[in-house]
């Protein structure tokens, strides 16, 4: 997949997400795009390119949302990292298993974001913390397949 190619499609996911997506909450929890955008380069671009392109889109998701600044800049350059690493030794050809990586990713982004979020002095209530952990890292990782079948639609 050319670098173009995914820079649109991140680009459409983002705008998605901080215009629109917040109408299709699901218990509370909402998918992350950008994270679905980040897994996406990992897996159909180069090692240094899809780690970038990462860089790119948490300095993007950053500048306009209200989490920790530099949270997500740091997380997605590492996800991106982790995910080239792990396909180098392992092929990670279906969209199962692609599903799986996405919902573990997930679900440690969530964590960590949650953890940065009550570091700073936020108090979240344990299961409202748990019930957003779980809940949006599944349907981020239930929303890959369906953004793999438009993408193969579509290019």
């Amino acid at each position: 997949m050319k670098l173009s190619t995914l820079a649109l499609i991140a680009l459409a996911l983002g705008l998605f997400q901080l215009t629109s997506l917040h109408y299709f909450k699901f218990f509370g929890a909402q998918p992350d795009l950008f994270l679905v955008s980040v897994v996406l380069a990992s897996l159909f671009l180069e090692g240094r390119q899809a780690v970038i392109f990462s860089l790119a889109l948490g300095i993007f998701k950053d500048a306009f949302t209200l989490s920790a600044f530099g949270a997500d800049i740091l997380l997605f350059s590492l996800w991106s990292f982790l995910i080239v690493k792990i396909t180098r030794k392992v092929s990670i050809e279906d969209n199962l298993s692609r599903t799986l990586l996405l919902f573990i990713i997930a679900l440690l982004q969530n964590i960590i974001s949650g953890l940065v979020l009550v570091y700073s002095g936020s108090f979240i209530p344990l299961g409202i913390f748990l019930r957003l952990v779980f809940f949006g890292a599944l349907y981020t990782a239930l929303l890959l397949p369906l953004i793999l079948k438009i993408m193969k639609v579509r290019v």
